[in-house]
Parts: structure tokens; C-alpha cells; sequence
């Protein structure tokens, strides 16, 4: 029999973390262990989580982030798969039972994943669908289509390749991805095509802090996500990598009206004016109706239409004006 065991990592986790746990209670197919790690909570979280009795193994750590709180929970995890589940998401009653399905149909697995449907404050809700596992590799270079809180992963994979690094804040499971198929390859790796997850997205989520997101994403651009290429390959891998990162910073920062969005557009292009399956070609006419309304706004100023460029250095920074950095 598969053996589930659920890891939890909570941290002033109060308001959402008993409807996660009533989440896993619901499910069709019960996990064999639930454990949750308090890493350092100075709220309710404990006494919300102990409600549950017996049935939940908790765990009390000193502050120390998300991924010793995941390491700590994976090691007392007696379970042979590690089911992933953040505090503020919830799990569909069937999540457990399908992936398990698939597990057992298919030996070799060492991934199991799925779509996954993003709750707004408001209670609208949108589905992104899963990303076709025969397309992982090379995708997981410039992306990370994995939401942690759908995955189940073989323990002893996990055992393999190592823990989730610490000392950095962000893009923490993208790391563990890339090592688990450079070691094992994309066909260890299966979506499941039902959306078995809620993501949910309020203010305060992690991946809405520009500056810490760009600053991982940047470090591993220098370090992980390249470090098996050399030579002319490298440099054009780079340069394709650094337009779709400047590219979607320029959407996030015209999204919230700063004017930096300009900077990281033009760097965009000259790190690679090309499209493919990489960049949308969409990106051509966003640039076109960012330089119309730039048009309208009219202005005799050189570094108007052809701003210093030092993107890196914004994103990097602790005292520029730039929006990443709040």
C-alpha cells in the first residue's frame, strides 16, 4: 500500500491553516501521516493545529524558514511519498486518491503532480491547467510550472538529490525540480490533468514580492539553472532567459503603473529580440502598445525613450525607486 504522509510548514499560519487541515480530512483516500511544522508561529497556529487531537503530528522549530520547515517535516516523515501542502492552500477530496492511482500505475514515478485553481479573496476562482510533464525539460531552465502544493514525491528521491535549500526565500521547490530530473529525467515526472488543489492568492503572498523573486530567479540564472551548458550554448540560453524574466517584470510593473516597466521591456528585446516557444510572440505587440501609450505621454528627453540600463542593478538594490523592491 502507498504510504502518503502529508508535510505542512506553518508560520502565523492562523488564518488558514485549520481549513488546510479539514482539507486533508476530506480526503476520499486518507494519508497515512499529517505533519505540520510550526516554524516559530507567535499566533494561534498551535492551538488551532492541536485541536485536531491526535491526529495531526506536530511539530515546534524555531524560526527558520520555509524549507527547514519542509526538511524538518521530511525528516519524520515515515511515509514512502511526500505530499506538499502550504498553509494557506487547500487540497480537492480526491487529490490523495488520484494520485495515488497514478502512482501505482506507473512504477517509475518519481513526481506526481496536477493542475490547480487559483482563490481570490473575493471567492472567484480560475483553473491553470497542468503543464505537460514531456515538456518539463527543457522548461524548468526558464520556468517552474510545478506548484508545490500538488506534488507527491518518492521519499527516497528526496533522500537522493537532498533537501530543500535553505538561506534563500523563494523558488526554493524550483531547485528541487531541476535536481530531480537531471537525476531521473522527465518521464519520472506526470500530470494529472484535474485541477485537485485551490492556490489561494491574497495580499500578502510570497510570490507577490518582486525583489526576492527576482533576486532568486537572478541567483540561479548565475549559478543552477546553467551550469550544465558551456560555451555559445550557454551565452544564448542566458540571453533568451534574461528577456523572459525583463519581460515579465515589465508586465508586473505596468500592472501596478510604475514606469520602470520601460527599462525592463527595452532590456527584454536586446537580450533577445527573437520569439518561440520561450517568449509569446504576443510580446511584439505589447511592446507596440506600450510605445504608444509612451506617445501619449510625449516628452523631449533622451532617457525618456532609452532609459540607463541597469536592471539587475534595480532588481538587486535596497535604495532605488523602484516598485521590486517594495
Amino acid at each position: 500500500m502507498t504510504k502518503i504522509s502529508i508535510v505542512i510548514p506553518a508560520y502565523n499560519a492562523e488564518r488558514y491553516i485549520g481549513e488546510a487541515l479539514e482539507s486533508v480530512f476530506a480526503q476520499t483516500m486518507a494519508p497515512y501521516e499529517i505533519i505540520v511544522v510550526d516554524d516559530g508561529s507567535t499566533d494561534r497556529t498551535a492551538e488551532i493545529v492541536r485541536s485536531f487531537d491526535k491526529e495531526v503530528h506536530y511539530i515546534k522549530q524555531q524560526n527558520q524558514g520555509v524549507s527547514v520547515a519542509r526538511n524538518t517535516g521530511i525528516q519524520a516523515a515515515t511515509g514512502d511519498w511526500i505530499a506538499l501542502l502550504d498553509s494557506d492552500d487547500l487540497l480537492r477530496p480526491e487529490k490523495i486518491e488520484r494520485q495515488i492511482a497514478r502512482i501505482e500505475s506507473t512504477p517509475n514515478l518519481v513526481v506526481v503532480y496536477s493542475a490547480f485553481t487559483f482563490l481570490y479573496a473575493d471567492g472567484a476562482t480560475v483553473e491553470s491547467p497542468v503543464f505537460p510533464a514531456q515538456n518539463l525539460w527543457p522548461a524548468l531552465r526558464y520556468r517552474t510550472p510545478i506548484l508545490p502544493s500538488t506534488a507527491i514525491i518518492r521519499r527516497s528521491a528526496l533522500d537522493e538529490v537532498g533537501a530543500f535549500p535553505v538561506g534563500i526565500k523563494y523558488a526554493e521547490d524550483w531547485q528541487i525540480w531541476l535536481r530531480l530530473i537531471r537525476r531521473y529525467g522527465k518521464s519520472a515526472f506526470q500530470g494529472v490533468p484535474e485541477s485537485l488543489t485551490l492556490y489561494r492568492c491574497w495580499d500578502n503572498n510570497a510570490s507577490r514580492n518582486f525583489k526576492p523573486m527576482a533576486e532568486a530567479t537572478l541567483g540561479m540564472l548565475d549559478t543552477i539553472l546553467l551550469k550544465d551548458l558551456t560555451g555559445l550554448r550557454r551565452i544564448i540560453w542566458k540571453r533568451r532567459i534574461e528577456a523572459r524574466f525583463y519581460y515579465g517584470i515589465a508586465l508586473s510593473l505596468r500592472s501596478i503603473q510604475d514606469d520602470h516597466y520601460w527599462e525592463f521591456v527595452i532590456e527584454s528585446f536586446l537580450q533577445w529580440p527573437f520569439c518561440g516557444s520561450m517568449i509569446p510572440a504576443h510580446r511584439y505587440l505589447v511592446f507596440l502598445h506600450m510605445l504608444w501609450t509612451r506617445m501619449r505621454s510625449f516628452r523631449f528627453c533622451f532617457r525618456y525613450w532609452w532609459p540607463i540600463r541597469k536592471c539587475r542593478e534595480h532588481l538587486m538594490s535596497e535604495n532605488n525607486g523602484c516598485c521590486v523592491n517594495k
